[in-house]
């Protein structure tokens, strides 16, 4: 499965504050957008970036994205 396919997804506001590790918002997003599995996330990206890997229906999706904390 290489070359995963590109997903842009709409603005998804998070009412879960205590979502704080990355690999909990991807697997909210993946659930939230019925995504399948998470594959992989990559934990080297700056503080306000998510990007990860998920497989649905036998493809592999790459998933970016920034993270705005509201306060």
């Amino acid at each position: 499965m290489a070359n995963p396919t590109k997903v842009a997804l709409e603005n998804l506001l998070i009412p879960i504050s205590d979502l704080t590790a990355k690999q909990e918002l991807a697997q909210y997003i993946i659930d939230t957008y019925n995504l399948g599995q998470l594959d992989g996330i990559k934990t080297a990206t700056a503080k306000h970036v998510l990007d990860f890997t998920c497989i649905a229906m036998s493809k592999r999706l790459h998933i970016t994205a920034h993270i705005t904390m509201a306060v």
